[in-house]
């Protein structure tokens, strides 16, 4: 495969989490100045969210009264789950402006809410569902999130850690189909989604990295950083990214 240039940016971290998290252990302040020390251009603070989060008024307001940075653009975003195969998502009314609204699979979307991956492992290992059936799930649920109803609040879907779930539950993403991805890829045109390619989780895979890319889907790095320590510091993103556009990646 020729080497093609990567159409993604590494002076940016759009998934960063803060003490407005319940598991950030960084402030905004500390998080704006380790992006400043790394060089970034860009930093997305992205807070975990459920439907009942009345304070994400007050974490954008915190955001917008940060000191000017020059040279650094930042933003705001909400991080929700997919609770069902319907797509639900678990976020609040009132997102205080966020601009964006990462979409995570932290549990497996089942039909009626969402399900523990150790509950879907121990399913799958006693053979009582098969790994198609919950592989095509997931990508339904994943397809009908991105179908954002007009009555929810604006902000642009980002589709967060894509298939993380996926080895919590003993699978991998060599199970999802091409037509799958192809219909995943068509919903995130349709949405304006942008697809991440994920730090902490090591995903998604060089395949669906290359195929997102070829049908001109933004693409964006992402640390999920939980600390200050950690923003901006890539190594498996750079791997997939090695994989995915300068050798015939998995």
């Amino acid at each position: 495969m020729t080497a093609t240039k990567t159409p993604i940016a590494l002076d940016e971290d759009h998934h960063v989490h803060s003490t407005f998290s319940n598991d950030g252990l960084s402030t905004l302040a500390e998080n704006v100045r380790a992006a400043l020390d790394r060089g970034l251009h860009t930093l997305l603070m992205a807070e975990h969210v459920r439907a009942d989060s009345a304070w994400v008024p007050q974490f954008t307001a915190a955001a917008a009264a940060l000191p000017a940075t020059p040279g650094l653009q930042i933003h705001t975003g909400v991080e929700v789950k997919i609770l069902d195969q319907a797509g639900r998502l678990d976020l609040p009314a009132d997102i205080g402006g966020a601009g964006f609204i990462l979409i995570a699979d932290h549990q497996f979307p089942g039909k009626r809410g969402p399900v523990r991956p150790d509950v879907m492992r121990a399913a799958l290992a006693r053979g009582e569902i098969d790994p198609p059936d919950v592989i095509g799930g997931l990508v339904e649920a994943t397809v009908n999130a991105l179908r954002m109803s007009p009555t929810r609040p604006s902000g642009r879907p980002q589709l967060a850690h894509l298939f993380s779930v996926l080895p919590k539950m003993g699978l991998n993403e060599s199970g999802v189909s091409d037509e799958a991805l192809a219909a995943l890829i068509r919903s995130a045109q349709e949405a304006g989604a942008i697809l991440e390619v994920n730090e902490k989780w090591g995903c998604p895979s060089p395949r669906t990295v290359r195929a997102f890319a070829e049908a001109s889907v933004p693409l964006v790095a992402s640390t999920d950083s939980h600390r200050c320590t950690t923003v901006g510091v890539y190594q498996h993103v750079r791997a997939i990214l090695d994989d995915a556009f300068t050798r015939a990646g998995p």
